[in-house]
């Protein structure tokens, strides 16, 4: 089956940590936590290479490499909070009903810490919970973010204030929090709509500067209370690595990254060529990318580096006529637009990760008369689910 040797280093311990979840039967979080790891791997194996099939690919992904930890390996948890005042993780298919008190075995232990805090502050805070039904009241979700340099984000989301003396009240309650949060960043982020996500339009410092700090291999990246970023961050150094080992010995001066995010990859593979070109949809991803630039200027010396806010399918990327191109798309995998670009400028090497195995099978079908697979891995990054992360090298035929 090609699994790596690192999922040896499983204890039967840690395998099954998942029996001490006293709410597995309910909780929608962890949907393959019943399966034993060492199984959970096997499948997702087996389910990358048999979408491939149904497309008519022939390559087959051999390695799977194994999560570092299986458990307590999420560094960003949202946990709602209902009109009733209960907080955590909700209940399986039932949208409107929060498993009191519930934070789940794959979340960070700092979060759990953090978590218990919040939910005690709760009841004294003496402020009204959001009723997602008839859309009225405060309090609707914690977010709750940690990093490998020990640093923590706690990010309070309520509704729009009504008048100035109901802002004041919010903004009591969220320094009596602080204080029971020593050494935690506090931002007050407003929801100005009523969909119920997990983020507002504006944020507001309460503690600390309003983002964290978190480091992969050499790079150092910034948090802001919404950026994304890869939820494992163990897993992201493997993600990281893999990459990067892909990418090592490519000969050529230009690299573009379709996708961009906040620059995950393309500032460590930036070392290696002289000209990058980022793409990203998000203005705010693009922002926070260049503040990564800064952040590892030294790392980036006499390299020139451009990010750029457009969608991919729209940027001016074929221009850049790229020695290698990587693309890290969402869910949903690349746009149709993006394929046609890819086949007719034809970068010589192509770098896919993929987290939908599914949408990566349609575009190895779709590219499998200009490219050939090199190599391919998986890396698991989401212990318990049924999510792995795809890295695939190609060269141009």
């Amino acid at each position: 089956m090609g699994m790596n040797a690192r999922s040896s280093q499983h204890s039967l311990d840690e395998e099954h940590r998942h029996e001490l979840c006293p709410a597995k039967k309910v909780c929608g979080s962890c949907k393959w936590s019943h399966i034993p790891y060492e199984k959970q791997l096997a499948q997702k194996l087996s389910d990358i290479n048999g979408s491939f099939r149904l497309h008519g690919v022939t390559y087959d992904c051999e390695e799977i490499l194994p999560s570092p930890q299986t458990s307590h390996y999420r560094n960003r948890m949202d946990f709602a909070i209902d009109f009733q005042g209960r907080m955590g993780l909700r209940e399986k298919g039932k949208w409107w009903r929060v498993l009191d008190g519930h934070h789940c075995f794959i979340s960070d232990e700092k979060i759990e810490e953090l978590f218990e805090r919040i939910r005690a502050w709760l009841p004294v805070a003496e402020l009204s919970f959001f009723d997602r039904k008839a859309h009225v009241g405060l309090l609707r979700y914690a977010v709750i973010r940690t990093t490998l340099l020990n640093e923590s984000l706690v990010t309070i989301i309520t509704s729009a204030p009504e008048n100035e003396e109901e802002h004041t009240q919010v903004e009591k309650a969220l320094h009596l929090l602080a204080e029971s949060l020593p050494g935690t960043h506090l931002v007050w982020s407003i929801a100005h709509t009523v969909s119920d996500v997990s983020r507002g339009e504006e944020i507001v410092p309460i503690h600390g500067a309003p983002q964290i700090r978190e480091q992969i291999a050499d790079f150092v990246y910034a948090i802001h209370p919404f950026t994304f970023f890869q939820t494992n961050s163990r897993g992201a150094e493997i993600l990281l690595e893999t990459v990067q080992s892909y990418a090592r010995g490519i000969q050529g001066d230009r690299f573009v990254d379709l996708y961009c995010g906040s620059g995950f990859f393309t500032l460590p593979l930036a070392t290696q060529f002289q000209k990058t070109y980022g793409v990203e949809i998000e203005e705010e991803a693009i922002a926070r990318a260049r503040e990564n630039q800064q952040l590892n200027a030294a790392l980036l010396q006499g390299r020139e580096i451009s990010f750029v806010t457009s969608k991919s399918e729209e940027s001016a990327w074929t221009a850049e006529e790229p020695d290698l191109l990587l693309v890290d798309p969402p869910r949903a995998g690349l746009h149709d637009t993006v394929i046609e670009q890819i086949k007719q400028v034809r970068p010589r090497n192509l770098i896919s990760v993929s987290c939908n195995y599914k949408a990566l099978a349609r575009e190895l079908q779709h590219l499998e008369g200009a490219y050939e697979v090199r190599k391919m891995k998986a890396i698991d990054m989401f212990p318990h689910t049924p999510h792995v992360e795809v890295v695939t090298l190609l060269e141009a035929k």
